[in-house]
């Protein structure tokens, strides 16, 4: 199969303009005596995998040659991945043709991985030399992960700048001097060729694998500053906006990979810093709203100081970019700043002093998608919410947004208000309006307000909840001819029991007394919502805080439910609650 592939591609022109009979093509895809062809041994493969490799990349067509530079970082770390094998299993790679004829012989057949490995680079170079743009572009497509096969990265170049346990800026990949020099030798001239090519279509694609090769030279300064950064420095300069808009994409990934962290490059660093401002000022919308995506890992990697000296200045304009995508993805790049997973390195001062400013004006945004952007990770910073008045005032002004994401977002973080601005500021200014939230027409938004009820009682303690939540919970329940509002209610109510936070007070007790109201209500929908939420606070060891209630209430109103109730659901959803309570 596989070498007729290679045959095929390899073969089209003249099957083209020949006059073959069709017995005659069967018969020589047979095996030129009519019988059937058979599939090959694994210990063909390796041979046939590099047969076809060689038609494809020799074909006339340009189509087969494409074709090749996708495939061959693949059949090359088959290749390593085949050395690997036999080193582990004793057997001697490669073989000539009488040791495969011997049976005692414990040499491998086919062709030795290294030699293999070594035509498979010569063919990638002639490829990348073709004299069509098209097979040349599809090299530069492929490069990065030729670099990374022939490296044997464990991860791509954008997974190891990324990992927090894998290997990075401090602790890079292992490369053996071998390797290193094929790198040095083979694979950096392709690089650089690629990278400066006269079509800006072939150095788009070439510039954006510069982060692989910076790994695959072990992230040695001393050679990518030589080797890769001149490169990069062209492609941030360089005339066509496709090409910085590329390697704006990539450019944490590469920043990461030059390995300029020590205080010896401290000039290279700061000029990666001043080429980075330059694209997020680029003339082309495209390039700054790509460039934006990589804010919170350059933050990460250059420190508070180089953030500030070379990034923070770029960020007011950004934040009033005509262009709403750009507005939205610097929205999303702020709150990546906030984010310890992402970026642990800037300082509250940091966000208060640049940050806030901003924060201010997304939210007064005329596009919801910039203020979601913004209030769907906001708590990332509410501890610092005491001190953002404005920011504050934006968010319970827009709990009357027609946008109902806007409203759901506001909804989740009035918790977290209470918790910046004290609990008599959430009773003084939230209340009402997280009442309000709960009846909203929109069930995601009343959804926000029940998955906020765990961080509230968290806040306040279970007996501010059990004297100002539940009372007028209850009065919404008992005055409401809404089946919907009475199952939010429910709803809210089985929270409140979230991780066990009210097990042990009396406030768990009247949580179920007024979940069993729901047991008996007319609609079974809310029947059913009470049912499930039983069950819910059984699985939160709810039980064991009140077991004398759950014996004298709970377990006969559950039982009722399965004998007498007219809904199959509901008597499922009794029966799974009771069979909890056993």
């Amino acid at each position: 199969k596989v070498g007729g592939t290679g045959g095929e591609a390899g073969g089209v022109g003249g099957g083209a303009g020949g006059g073959d009979e069709p017995d005659a093509i069967m018969a020589d895809a047979d095996g030129g005596d009519g019988s059937s062809s058979q599939q090959p041994s694994h210990t063909q493969t390796p041979t046939l995998l590099l047969a076809m490799a060689k038609r494809l990349s020799g074909a006339d067509w340009f189509t087969a040659k494409v074709s090749a530079a996708g495939i061959l970082p693949i059949v090359y770390r088959y290749f390593t991945d085949l050395h690997n094998a036999q080193v582990a299993a004793g057997i001697h790679p490669g073989a000539d043709a009488d040791d495969d004829a011997d049976p005692s012989s414990t040499a491998a057949p086919g062709p030795k991985p290294s030699d293999a490995h070594r035509e498979l680079r010569a063919l990638y170079k002639e490829l990348s030399q073709d004299e069509a743009p098209t097979v040349r572009r599809s090299a530069a497509r492929h490069l990065a992960a030729f670099v990374e096969s022939c490296a044997a990265l464990p991860r791509t170049a954008y997974e190891l700048s990324t990992s927090p346990t894998g290997p990075n800026t401090a602790n890079p990949p292992t490369i053996t001097p071998d390797i290193r020099k094929v790198i040095l030798d083979e694979l950096v001239p392709i690089y650089q060729a690629l990278g400066t090519d006269e079509q800006d279509s072939v150095r788009l694609l070439a510039v954006s694998a510069s982060g692989s090769v910076g790994y695959a030279l072990g992230v040695d300064p001393e050679l990518t500053s030589e080797l890769v950064f001149p490169v990069v420095r062209g492609g941030c300069q360089d005339l066509s906006w496709r090409v910085r808009n590329n390697l704006s994409k990539e450019f944490a990934t590469v920043a990461s990979s030059l390995g300029f962290t020590d205080a010896k490059y401290e000039s290279q660093q700061v000029e990666v810093f001043r080429l980075f401002s330059s694209l997020l000022q680029d003339n082309e919308a495209e390039v700054r709203s790509v460039a934006v995506d990589s804010v919170a890992r350059m933050a990460q990697l250059g420190g508070p100081d180089l953030f500030q000296a070379h990034i923070t200045p770029a960020l007011p304009s950004l934040a009033e970019d005509p262009v709403m995508e750009v507005r939205s993805k610097l929205a999303h790049a702020i709150m990546d700043c906030c984010d310890e997973t992402t970026c642990a390195i800037l300082t509250d001062r940091v966000v208060l002093q640049d940050f806030k400013p901003l924060l201010e004006n997304f939210l007064i945004d005329e596009f919801a998608e910039v203020q979601l952007r913004v209030l769907t990770k906001l708590s990332r910073v509410s501890h610092l919410l005491a001190r953002m008045d404005t920011v504050v005032g934006s968010i319970l002004a827009m709990a009357k947004a027609t946008n109902w994401r806007v409203r759901d977002a506001v909804s989740r973080l009035l918790p977290h208000l209470a918790e910046a601005r004290g609990i008599s500021f959430f009773e003084d200014h939230l209340l009402e309006l997280w009442m309000k939230l709960l009846q909203d027409q929109v069930a995601e938004v009343r959804f926000g307000c029940i998955s906020g009820m765990p961080k509230l009682l968290s806040v306040a303690g279970p007996e501010w909840v059990q004297k100002e939540i539940l009372p007028p919970n209850l009065a919404l329940y008992e005055g409401s001819s809404s089946y919907l509002t009475r199952i939010t209610v429910l709803r809210s109510f089985a929270e409140l029991v979230h991780d066990g936070g009210a097990n042990g007070h009396s406030l768990l007790e009247e949580v179920l007394n007024l979940i069993l109201k729901g047991l008996e209500d007319k609609v079974a929908n809310v029947r059913m919502v009470a049912a499930q939420g039983l069950a819910k606070i059984l699985a939160e060891g709810g039980k064991d805080a009140g077991e004398a209630i759950w014996d004298a209430k709970v377990q006969p109103a559950l039982s009722a439910r399965v004998t007498e109730d007219d809904d199959d659901d509901c008597k499922f959803f009794a029966q799974i609650a009771l069979d909890a309570c056993a």
